[in-house]
């Protein structure tokens, strides 16, 4: 660690890209790509948010994908070959679906609608799942810069895809699936580069193999109804795709752009919590509201709330990808059985929403507010499953960077046990009933964001002789555990390394005693004159 970093952050944009930046590559917003394509073929330009029943279509053939997918995965985990065979099939039905679409456009009498979109679904649900297998090297901030960016330039050039002609966002259709493929072969050779100098994120954990049954029924019946309601808000009042304005598809495209960025800037730039309630509770208030805006069947007052509930759409895809992330970073089952599982859940009920509106379009007034009254129900109800951080119980979700979640007592036992050794050190503690937050007076660094961080070159980290490196392999320390190893051997007190490492005492002295447990010693001065042998 450089001596920047083991002072106390300075949380501003410089800080930030000094931090973040010099191990970051381009490569690493390819999900921003696929983004972009599915922006061309699902949603027909953005003049219409949802192209109607070629992309319930296109989806209910990922959900299918994703099926049988799964099924080989729980039989044997996917080799790499085996994965990157898959990604080059996914990439050919992309381009194929493409040119299917294209031709389709060209000659409507041709019957290549539904041809096209399967090869679409079938190849999305691999051609985007790949990504998983990437970011699940990545540490969570810097997931979380990579999750957010994309999703922030993927609205940007939909901008543009919304003005072009349609035969030009064909074209650029056919190049993306290609195009993603090597941006995800190039991320993976940047991450085994950085590896090879010794930057490399602590391996996924297991922690939530101990997580109650009840914990999945929440998370199934909360997204379910979310994702069913969202479809059905799709299509209200009569059926028919949301039309948007070219006015309120540039507000779409910026507010999704500026929530991707305000996340990034909160959480990375300023140093802030970034909590899965919060968000979870603003993407359902924003969808709540449109919906009673559509409810007023106004030209303009409807049309923002169709706006609200495009930005919604939008935005859960980014989220519920990182949501993913840090779900199957500590859940030893291959990374994509977790991205399928809520991707399923989300695609399936959305698009079952949207068959129920299409369906139902033919309702008359009486109907229809009986239908924005069951939509304000269903998600009364998901408020009530997901409301707050409580669930997870072993582990929050996003728990690097939440700022101060409640941590339960699974947690504390967690930790005790070192199941789990990568939180955020401002959290409330159930025990201390009324006490102040652990490290209250500033925003701190998490117990691993510099190893999952990359912050400098490889020379820079390692220190003289690579005593540190030799321990951590040798003994099976952690890199923070090296950390205060190296303090200790100097005969710096808990209190002192508790400043220099942005810790707060009672971390200090769990970490304490893990290194003495792994070392066989039981003093200081054991651990001076270990160190001294090396």
């Amino acid at each position: 660690m450089s001596a920047t970093e083991q002072q106390v952050p300075s949380w501003d944009f410089k800080s930030f890209a000094a931090r973040y930046l010099p191990g970051f590559s381009f490569s690493f917003l390819g999900t921003g790509l696929v983004l972009v394509w599915i922006q061309c073929i699902l949603y027909a330009r953005y003049i219409w948010v949802d192209s109607g029943l070629t992309t319930v279509a296109i989806n209910f053939a990922r959900c299918g994908c994703i099926v049988v997918l799964g099924a080989v995965a729980l039989h044997r985990a996917f080799s790499p070959r085996f994965e990157n065979v898959l990604g080059w099939i996914s990439a050919g039905l992309m381009t194929l679906g493409s040119l299917l679409f294209f031709v389709q456009s060209l000659f409507p009498s041709l019957p290549f609608t539904l041809v096209a979109a399967v090869c679409s679904g079938v190849g999305l649900a691999w051609g985007g799942g790949m990504w998983i297998t990437f970011y699940i090297r990545l540490g969570l901030r810097e997931a979380l810069l990579a999750a957010f960016a994309s999703l922030a330039l993927s609205t940007v050039i939909g901008i543009f895809i919304g003005i072009v002609e349609e035969s030009t966002a064909f074209f650029v259709s056919m190049l993306l699936p290609m195009v993603t493929l090597v941006m995800y072969f190039q991320a993976q050779k940047t991450l085994d580069e950085r590896e090879r100098r010794g930057i490399v994120a602590p391996p996924p954990d297991d922690v939530y193999a101990a997580e109650p049954r009840s914990t999945i029924v929440r998370l199934v019946v909360g997204i379910a109804l979310f994702s069913f309601v969202l479809g059905v808000s799709r299509g209200f009042p009569f059926g028919e795709s949301i039309k948007l304005s070219p006015v309120f598809h540039l507000v779409q495209h910026l507010g999704v752009t500026a929530a991707g960025l305000g996340i990034i800037w909160w959480t990375l730039v300023k140093g802030r919590g970034f909590k899965f309630a919060v968000l979870w509770q603003a993407q359902l208030a924003a969808l709540a509201v449109g919906v009673i805006l559509l409810s007023t069947l106004d030209p303009l007052v409807s049309e923002v709330g169709a706006t609200l509930i495009a930005i919604t759409n939008l935005f859960q895809v980014g989220f519920l990808w990182f949501v993913s992330y840090d779900v199957a970073r500590h859940r030893a089952l291959p990374p994509y059985l977790i991205l399928g599982f809520f991707w399923f859940l989300h695609l399936f009920f959305r698009e079952s929403g949207r068959l129920a509106m299409w369906w139902l379009g033919d309702a008359g007034g009486a109907e229809q507010m009986l239908i924005v009254a069951t939509m304000i129900c269903l998600l009364a109800v998901s408020v009530g499953f997901l409301l707050t951080d409580s669930i997870p119980r072993v582990r929050p979700l996003f728990a690097e960077v939440c700022g101060r979640c409640r941590f339960r007592t699974e947690t504390e036992t967690a930790l005790r046990e070192g199941r789990l050794t990568s939180v955020d050190e401002r959290v409330w503690r159930p025990e201390e009933h009324g006490a102040a937050p652990l490290a209250a007076a500033a925003p701190v660094a998490t117990a691993s964001a510099a190893s999952r961080v990359p912050t400098a070159p490889a020379a820079a980290i390692e220190p003289p002789f690579d005593r540190e490196a030799y321990v951590r392999e040798r003994y099976g320390l952690t890199n923070r555990e090296a950390e205060v190893l190296m303090l200790l051997a100097e005969g710096r007190s808990s209190s002192y390394i508790a400043g220099e490492l942005v810790l707060s005492d009672n971390t200090v002295r769990s970490y304490v005693k893990n290194i003495y447990q792994k070392l066989d010693v039981h003093s200081k001065q054991d651990v001076i004159d270990f160190v001294k042998a090396l």
